[in-house]
């Protein structure tokens, strides 16, 4: 996709180069100054008729102007010095409007002039490059290892103490088995809540194998390592035959023992591996309810009967008390990682999320160039696809609302296509598809469960000429409350002229570059503007990692044939990135660029504070929520970060304004007379000058010194 064809595209582009280099105030009110230059004076002179009633354009004119604007080629704006005179004189303006107005036109058109694209003719496909554009930054900037730059004050070495494999004998491997079993089958009889996530019944086990470890590491023999061994169970046959004095000693020993251990676990956990947080905590606590609904499962017949079990009171106490702590650490953003190992070094006038556009997103951008820029030799392949890689996976949480870092990592891309191409696919045109919903996954509900990207021309009955690349998000950890998510990822423009799409494309595709070179073959490939020219690929993207790729669930009517693969996949291995080191490869990227470990998570903190920063209204702090998939409440509580003195300055700003500015004026206004009393009296001879000040003297109150005030 061309910038360059039409006008309305130019400005699209002109606006993400002002919001480049200006904070988000300043880009406003020059934006919002240029628009209406253009709107009213330079179209006025290109022929454009209709013109706004009002002072302020309405939707409906700025939509009327923008239609016109798509519809202009940008060969127009050759004369569009002389198209600004011809407007300015239809319109009768102020000399200060003409001023504001023509300066923002001269700042516009000047710009025009600087792009590759001025003066050539609309429709021609060119490819001659500033050389600049194909030049690669220097990749090392001297921050060293992201591990060695370590995020907390601790530095002894992390304490592994999971069971080991040879501990879990045949009997736990089977308890274990059945407990994740328990959890995550749809239909079980025994359970008295809805199924879980297969992902969060194995965070589940995983606390408990660990917790398993902690037995091991303190002496438990490896024959007595069981679930009973966490939550001894008592059954209502065992009780049946004692007294109730028997049966509350019972309950009495069976609790101390897990008030004790317990608290010995997390004693450990505190002084031995070096974890304060109560977050770590919680953790466990919600492992061993979820154990303790499966160890009492055939004791109770409803969910409100485990708060009967003297045992499973015990769990509620520590879980309440848990609860209870990270509410405190959130309420006082308290973070056991040092703020400033996370954060960047915010620039002045901007943002965290507008500072780390500028620093992290834009350099990882220009790191995505084919050259070295010290001997302008070709990089290779996969380091160009690595590049484009690193690029795309922070893309999307900062030129959108960031979502959890478990999505990037779970979308797949359709290794197939249809024979028969779809009617709305132009032709030379591409298109990467949907798998046919025969073939997608599904839950036991008969609901989708995986998150694929795809392109297409034809959406909610809309045509897109061009096409548009969709991600269709099915599985997400919100979805029973905000329900499946399709979002369109916009082509955003960029000050060289390339696009987003450029990017995606190249990832998945491979990169073509044409060069005039008689020795360079014939692009024979589908994108239509480098048919019959010559150049060569300077990568092939995605597949430099070697990714695997997986087929389709079902057989019926031939579907088997189908297959898919991950969007992101590992340089070495193909495979796709866990959440885990996927939050890895993308903290030792920003690291690379600028000595800091951010993570997906830590963005969506910033993209919080940003909405407060930059002063959202309520309904579009809804909608923000909405976008990363969580509710108001806990964007505001949870992840907005705004230190106390942003937090104070709306509030002093309108006291200044409302109180002080008003006082400050009155006070001006009086020195203003003042001033203009005492040139007066200068003014007049020097006889009737005394004469008005032993009149003053005479009327001013005495203070109670015998001084005049």
């Amino acid at each position: 996709m061309d910038h360059s064809q039409n006008l309305l595209g130019v400005w699209d582009f002109y606006q993400m180069h002002i919001g480049s280099k200006n904070n988000p105030a300043q880009t406003k009110r020059i934006l919002n100054e240029t628009q209406s230059a253009i709107m009213r004076i330079l179209l006025k002179g290109l022929g454009y008729e209709q013109q706004p009633a009002g002072r302020k354009m309405t939707q409906a004119e700025v939509i009327a102007a923008r239609a016109f604007m798509e519809a202009l080629s940008t060969d127009k704006l050759l004369n569009g010095r002389a198209a600004m005179e011809a407007g300015f004189s239809f319109l009768k303006l102020s000399q200060f409007s003409r001023n504001t107005y023509g300066g923002r036109l001269d700042q516009f058109l000047t710009w025009c002039e600087g792009q590759p694209w001025w003066g050539k003719r609309p429709g021609v496909a060119t490819f001659t490059t500033d050389a600049k554009t194909d030049y690669c930054p220097s990749l090392r900037r001297g921050h060293g290892k992201a591990t060695n730059n370590r995020l907390t004050d601790r530095r002894s070495v992390y304490m592994t103490y999971q069971i080991q494999p040879e501990d879990i004998t045949a009997a736990l491997n089977t308890e274990l088995q059945e407990f994740y079993h328990f959890l995550t089958d749809p239909d079980r009889g025994d359970r008295r809540t809805d199924a879980i996530s297969q992902s969060t019944a194995e965070t589940y086990l995983d606390h408990v194998r660990l917790i398993l470890g902690w037995f091991r590491l303190q002496g438990t023999p490896r024959k007595h390592l069981s679930l009973d061994l966490l939550l001894p169970k008592l059954t209502e046959d065992t009780l049946e035959d004692l007294t109730s004095e028997q049966r509350e000693m019972c309950w009495k020993v069976r609790k101390s023992y897990i008030d004790t251990w317990i608290c010995q676990y997390f004693e450990f956990l505190r002084e031995t591996v070096g974890s304060k947080s109560p977050k770590t905590k919680r953790f466990k606590t919600h492992a061993l309810t979820a154990l303790g609904k499966f160890q009492y499962r055939t004791e109770v017949g409803s969910d409100s009967g485990y708060q009967e079990i003297p045992v499973l009171k015990t769990l509620i106490k520590y879980s309440s008390n848990v609860r209870e702590e990270s509410a405190k650490w959130d309420r006082h953003k308290h973070q056991v990682v040092l703020t400033e190992k996370k954060w960047p070094n915010v620039l002045e006038g901007q943002t965290a999320l507008t500072t780390i556009r500028k620093q992290v997103v834009e350099e990882l951008r220009s790191f995505c160039r084919p050259r070295y820029s010290s001997n302008e030799h070709l990089r290779s392949s996969s380091a160009i696809a690595s590049s484009l890689r690193d690029y795309l996976a922070w893309n999307p949480v900062t030129d959108m609302p960031a979502r959890r870092q478990e999505e990037p990592c779970s979308w797949r891309i359709s290794l197939t296509c249809p024979i028969q191409c779809p009617e709305d696919v132009p032709d030379k045109g591409f298109y990467h598809p949907l798998p046919p919903e025969q073939v997608r996954e599904r839950d036991y509900d008969n609901l989708l469960t995986d998150n694929y990207l795809y392109k297409t021309y034809t959406r909610k009955g809309k045509f897109y000429p061009e096409g548009i690349w969709v991600l269709d998000i099915q599985k997400y950890k919100t979805r029973k409350k905000y329900g499946p998510q399709s979002i369109v990822i916009k082509n955003r423009r960029f000050a060289d002229g390339s696009c987003l799409y450029d990017y995606i494309e190249r990832y998945l595709y491979g990169w073509w570059k044409p060069e005039e070179d008689a020795n360079f073959p014939i692009y024979d490939w589908w994108i239509s503007p480098f048919t019959e020219h010559r150049g060569r690929w300077v990568s092939s993207g995605r597949a430099a990692f070697s990714p695997k790729k997986f087929p389709c669930l079902t057989e019926d009517d031939g579907l088997n044939s189908w297959s898919w693969g991950f969007f992101f996949v590992t340089p070495r291995t193909g495979n796709f990135y866990t959440s885990s080191s996927f939050k890895a490869f993308f903290s030792t990227v920003a690291h690379k660029v600028i000595g800091k470990r951010i993570t997906p998570h830590i963005i969506r903190d910033m993209w919080a504070t940003w909405s407060y920063q930059v002063g959202l209204t309520d309904a579009q702090r809804e909608s923000l929520a909405y976008a990363m998939g969580m509710d108001i409440k806990t964007l505001v509580d949870i992840y907005e970060r705004c230190s106390p003195d942003e937090k104070r300055r709306p509030i002093e700003e309108v006291v200044d304004q409302l109180f002080f500015d008003e006082l400050e004026a009155e006070y001006q206004q009086s020195t203003f007379y003042l001033e203009k009393l005492a040139k007066e009296l200068l003014e007049l001879p020097e006889i009737e000058r005394l004469n008005y000040v032993q009149l003053l003297l005479a009327i001013s109150p005495v203070n109670s010194y015998g001084n005049t005030p």
